[in-house]
């Protein structure tokens, strides 16, 4: 039974990087970024018959394809690659491995997307835990004149759940030390 190859193995990938997502991701922008108008420099390099760049760009991209999981570009560079040596120049068609690329570049973006987001979530909550008693905190704090630091306001103005408008008049009226307005802004 001959199956199709993969178009990204996270876990080869994953298992490449030891298992260090965010090197993967960085990596795979890279990849994306070095290669992401790489048809038209195909396209014109076969068009003036210049065979040796097309054989060493597609060379290099199915080593680093191979090395970051991308099974069906590795196949279809090796593919590509053995129709470089063994047909005509001027019957060289690189379509279907251009849209093998643009396939991986499309999935691994994807990929890389969806685990940013998931990071910047996870970050987000993190950092956003949210103490239900950090109001009644801060207005302890007002109250007694205390100095609230920049991150311990941070931190207050999440627990207290503001709208953005409510929130810049809070931090205006604690940076201006008007404690009393802020008091008021909270109850």
């Amino acid at each position: 039974m001959n199956q199709d190859p993969v178009i990204f193995d996270v876990d080869f990938a994953l298992r490449q990087f030891s298992g260090n997502e965010s090197l993967l991701v960085k990596m795979l922008g890279k990849f994306n970024e070095q290669y992401e108008g790489v048809e038209e420099t195909l396209v014109s390099d076969i068009r003036l018959q210049n065979l040796d760049a097309v054989r060493q760009q597609v060379h290099t991209i199915k080593g680093v394809s191979g090395n970051l999981g991308m099974s069906a570009l590795h196949q279809a560079s090796r593919d590509f690659e053995a129709q470089i040596k063994s047909e005509a120049p001027e019957t060289l068609n690189c379509n279907q491995y251009i849209a093998v690329l643009k396939q991986t570049l499309a999935t691994t973006n994807e990929y890389a997307n969806t685990v940013q987001s998931a990071n910047a979530a996870t970050s987000n909550a993190a950092q956003g835990e949210v103490n239900p008693q950090g109001k009644q905190e801060l207005l302890k704090a007002l109250k007694r004149n205390e100095f609230i630091t920049p991150d311990k306001l941070d931190q207050y103005i999440r627990d207290c759940a503001l709208d953005n408008d409510t929130q810049t008049a809070l931090r205006n009226a604690i940076d201006d030390l008007d404690y009393p307005a802020a008091i008021a802004l909270l109850e």
